[in-house]
């Protein structure tokens, strides 16, 4: 892929970026009288109208052949494996994998890649086997490039260093992780209170059944208890459908906060490997070129003092072929460099992302909170139902004075703070 056009394709807003593709990945079906059971995905791409079964062994040799092909951009990580899976850690799974696909197909260089669409549009047997087979021999993004010409002239068009542009990106990877801690803290107590709220419902109901036995006598003739169990009745019914609403609340925040802070991640994390790779490869690379051919000539005007200048041109041959190696080391040093730059433009498109994220964060808690102050007021009836039972008859010990005698529909005993 020539620099220039890359260049012209990074320039997409973030939403055209977001529109080039959407992928989808479900869970399908175990197959019944499987002996070596698996999981498989029904993966479905808007932009390659297609709709294919993969495993996760596809997934795994699609991002190796990926990470062959384009070194120097950024592919993003794949979900771990496990034996012995959960649903939960299937259905998380399921999502890394949706996420890990919509990056790869929406990115501008690595969606039109043959690899990539081969993924996405063949259905094969053994699909792991035919992909590696036909892709084993591919050149990387820099050999097959075809004006390394333009390298030079794109790389004094853009600014700022890599050690920069990753002290930069660990900054924001750092503070998207706390974002996310702080988000599954968030779901964490929504679920936890829409799990408290359907106790409380369950408990009321139990409180209020019809299996008690109770005497006349105990009674005393009045219908206090029955107006208490009415009114505990429909507070539990109020409390089930406060859980019910405060559930939905956590599968918005879970959805639309966690998931998407994570999607963002994903694309963090994959620029910082990507600069990682970089350093471990073609700048070490460039390193140690350079230090040979130093000792190259070190040891060439050694032998030159010593013998006269006999045995120069077998050093100098050996010099000349590490500095076409290091022109050519430089050469990819220079592209790694430059594909970081566009990787990073990327990054700050996708960093738009955000404002989804919040947007989705208000609409939710106002639309839940003005659902559950509904909810909430529609239980006052019942708890008044329930202050009502207090003045339906006086509680009385044998022939003495009243033990509770109270028209009043507030409590007006000692308060359990000061016991």
């Amino acid at each position: 892929m020539n620099p220039v056009q890359l260049g012209g394709e990074v320039t997409l807003s973030y939403t055209q970026l977001i529109s080039l593709d959407v992928v989808t990945v479900d869970v399908l079906p175990e197959k019944k009288g499987v002996l070596m059971k698996h999981t498989e995905y029904l993966v479905k791409s808007k932009s390659f109208n297609s709709s294919v079964q993969r495993r996760y062994t596809h997934f795994e040799v699609l991002y190796e052949l990926l990470i062959a092909r384009f070194p120097y951009r950024m592919v993003p990580r794949l979900p771990p494996k496990k034996i012995g899976m959960t649903d939960h850690f299937i259905n998380q799974r399921r999502k890394a994998l949706t996420r890990f696909l919509n990056i790869i197909s929406r990115h501008p260089v690595l969606r039109r890649d043959p690899v990539t669409q081969f993924f996405f549009t063949t259905e094969v047997h053994d699909l792991h086997i035919h992909m590696k087979e036909k892709f084993k021999n591919v050149l990387d993004e820099f050999v097959t490039n075809p004006d390394k010409s333009t390298i030079e002239n794109e790389l004094k068009m853009v600014s700022g260093d890599v050690n920069g542009m990753k002290q930069e990106l660990v900054r924001m990877l750092n503070s998207a992780s706390v974002l996310r801690e702080l988000s599954e803290r968030w779901v964490s107590r929504t679920r936890a209170a829409s799990y408290d709220l359907q106790l409380f419902s369950n408990e009321l109901s139990v409180l209020a059944g019809e299996g008690q036995t109770v005497s006349a006598w105990s009674l005393h003739k009045g219908d206090s208890w029955s107006k208490l169990r009415e009114g505990m009745r429909g507070i539990a019914a109020q409390f089930s459908n406060l859980s019910e609403r405060v559930g939905r609340q956590r599968v918005e925040e879970e959805t639309g906060i966690v998931d998407n802070i994570t999607f963002l991640l994903d694309i963090l994390q994959g620029v910082k490997d990507l600069i990682d790779r970089r350093e471990k490869g073609v700048n070490k690379e460039h390193q140690q070129a350079f230090s040979r051919i130093q000792q190259l000539k070190k040891q060439k005007g050694t032998m030159a003092s010593r013998s006269g200048g006999t045995g120069e041109s077998g050093i100098q041959q050996r010099i000349d072929e590490q500095e076409s190696l290091i022109n050519n080391i430089g050469l990819r040093n220079n592209f790694s460099v430059l594909c970081v730059h566009w990787e990073m433009k990327l990054v700050y498109t996708y960093l738009s992302h955000f404002a989804i994220i919040w947007d989705s964060f208000l609409k939710s808690q106002i639309s839940s909170h003005r659902d559950l102050t509904d909810l909430w007021n529609s239980t006052k009836p019942f708890v008044n139902i329930m202050m009502g039972a207090q003045s339906s008859v006086a509680v009385t010990g044998g022939s003495g004075p009243p033990i509770i005698q109270s028209s009043d529909q507030h409590y007006s005993g000692p308060n359990f703070y000061d016991m």
